[in-house]
């Protein structure tokens, strides 16, 4: 694991030593430049101060250079005769003599040369250096001058990885608090005398804390509802098994186990219920959303609740066209229409019509839910999504768990509900229940149902297809 800390010393003494190294790059080379223009203006000294006319008579004189004299110096006529040349230093063998006034570079075998000739009329002066001479003595003041950076390096580390420390500091400080928190401690942490830097991600931890708490509040509750809910059906069980045991004829015994299958049936459908309220509330999808045809699936429950309408006597319809694409997760649309279907059959009376339909209107996908049953006042049309809430003087069976399902995958497919009085002014107005979901957007569509494949029935036999 990389630390912030080590990664920002790294940094900045490598960014250090990488400019140390361009300035003793730069730093040599204008010394180098420097010192040339130094030492060619002192070899033209030398040669302007030569006089020839002293030395003149008397060929191949050698002198002996001053000591820290750093320059060769060599005097001849037109004709080549040398007049006089110095020792230690000397001028190289291969050295060729000019007779053009100038600075010149001039390689020989001891390496290149910088040379001044100097022609007069008594004779020339050659005054010449060897380059390298000029080089060592650049590297000798660059790394005089580079010494104190390298050394100020690793000083300026330790102050670096110091400073850090100290400044890194609050963020330490807020990671132990935040791992001081667990699911009974949840309160938000404290922003007082916290970094501007890091007031955000404190603010963002406090917003995770309370939703985290928000969440774990629910949990408890829901926990809580549920076991009251479903008190009530296991001891119905327990009793009906009892009944079911103390029968003393076959007629009785019937009865009781008939009534105790209604009783493991309304059991597992609370527990069903609950099961999908619990993922729907844990925010993480069971399936990934892509096209899902309503159409096709509106007429797949209603299929599945035909024989459940027609014992009931009711006109369980769907109308809706071959294709009609929403976007999100099949499963939890279907467990909407099921739910939606299951209630409008409990509360619809007999000979009445429960109609389920699918259209796109407005760039959404409207599914339509219909009864004739009594309605839902409309006070009470806010609090039916709670879950296990009930209508006062609800008899019907249910664990009003519905509704608050519906909401939920509703919520979770960023669509909208709806309800209100299917014949408003009647004295049964019914209920309508409108979902628009958002539309399927690809480009691409399946192939055709076939119509005549879907499940039909008269009106009054339990379903009806258009």
């Amino acid at each position: 694991m990389r630390s912030i800390r080590a990664n920002l010393v790294l940094w900045v003494v490598g960014t250090l030593a990488l400019g140390t190294v361009v300035v003793l790059a730069a730093t040599y080379v204008l010394t180098r430049n420097q010192v040339g223009r130094l030492f060619d203006d002192e070899l033209k000294q030398v040669a302007l101060a030569v006089h020839l006319r002293e030395d003149w008579t008397q060929m191949r004189r050698v002198r002996i250079a001053r000591p820290g004299f750093a320059l060769s110096v060599r005097a001849y006529d037109k004709t080549g005769r040398v007049y006089f040349e110095t020792a230690l230093p000397s001028l190289p063998s291969d050295l060729p003599q000019t007779y053009i006034e100038g600075l010149a570079s001039i390689g020989t075998a001891d390496g290149p040369w910088r040379v001044y000739t100097h022609v007069t009329d008594e004779g020339t002066v050659q005054v010449g250096q060897a380059l390298a001479t000029r080089e060592g003595l650049a590297r000798e003041l660059s790394l005089s001058m580079l010494m104190p950076m390298l050394l100020l390096i690793p000083v300026l580390g330790v102050v670096v990885g110091w400073a850090l420390k100290r400044g890194l500091q609050p963020l330490h400080d807020t990671s132990r608090r935040v791992s001081d928190r667990d699911a009974a401690r949840l309160d938000a942490l404290p922003t007082e005398n916290v970094p501007h830097e890091l007031l955000p991600l404190v603010h963002q931890i406090n917003g995770l804390l309370a939703r985290l708490e928000t969440a774990f509040d629910a949990q408890r509750r829901f926990l809580a509802d549920a076991a009251h809910e479903l008190r009530s059906p296991v001891a119905a069980l327990a009793l009906q098994v009892q009944l079911a045991g103390r029968a003393q004829t076959p007629a009785a015994r019937s009865a009781a186990l008939s009534e105790l299958a209604s009783g493991v049936e309304r059991a597992r459908r609370l527990v069903q219920q609950l099961l999908d309220f619990a993922r729907l509330g844990s925010a993480v999808p069971q399936q990934s959303f892509a096209a899902v045809n309503v159409a096709a699936l509106a007429r797949e429950v209603v299929g599945a609740y035909a024989a459940r309408a027609e014992s009931q006597d009711i006109d369980l319809g769907v109308e809706a066209p071959g294709i009609l694409q929403a976007y999100g997760a099949e499963p939890e649309l279907r467990s909407l229409l099921e739910n939606l279907v299951d209630n409008a059959l409990r509360y619809a009376p007999a000979r009445s019509a429960v109609t389920v339909s699918a259209r796109e209107s407005h760039e959404t996908i409207e599914l339509r839910v219909v009864d004739a049953g009594r309605g839902i006042p409309a006070a009470e049309r806010a609090l039916v999504f709670q879950r296990f809430h009930r209508v006062a003087g609800d008899a019907t069976p249910g664990t009003g768990l519905g509704l608050a399902i519906v909401k939920a995958i509703v919520a979770r497919h960023s669509g909208s509900i709806e309800l209100r009085d299917a014949d408003a002014g009647a004295e049964r107005p019914g209920l309508t229940v409108e979902v628009r979901l958002p539309p399927w957007r690809g480009q691409s569509k399946p192939p055709e149902p076939h119509l005549a494949e879907a499940p039909r029935a008269a009106p009054r036999s339990g379903l009806r297809v258009s």
